[in-house]
């Protein structure tokens, strides 16, 4: 079951890594989120926000790689995509179609997260 579970950490480890990737292309954030940015202020906020899922990844695919920090890296993983879930609910205001993704895409990732923790833990 452990690898079960290092598989399914790895996976939601790479959601989580890849738009980290915006740090380096701030001109994809538009097309990648389905907003404008209007200014340098706004960039700044999203591209720093990409290198934070850089460290929620990379501490995810590390955990996953090394063995090491389940509980920690599963905890911080589980923190990051459900407060976007909880809090792409809880706007109630039109969100945009490509955020909408982001947020299915999260839901996945903690279902997925979910499952395998659980049965490497309760096995």
């Amino acid at each position: 079951m452990e690898t079960l579970f290092r598989i399914t950490l790895l996976i939601a480890g790479i959601i989580n890594f890849l738009p980290s990737l915006l740090v380096f292309f701030p001109d994809k954030i538009s097309k990648s989120y389905g907003i404008a940015i209007p200014n340098a202020n706004y960039e700044l906020l999203l591209r720093h926000r990409a290198a934070l899922f850089g460290i929620v990844g990379g501490l995810m695919i590390y955990s996953a790689i090394f063995k090491k920090n389940y509980d920690v890296a599963t905890t911080i993983g589980l923190i990051s995509m459900v407060s976007f879930i909880l809090l792409f609910f809880i706007i109630g205001k039109e969100i945009s179609l490509e955020l909408k993704r982001v947020m299915i895409a999260d839901v996945m990732a903690t279902v997925i997260l979910c499952v395998g923790y659980f049965l490497f833990k309760f096995k």
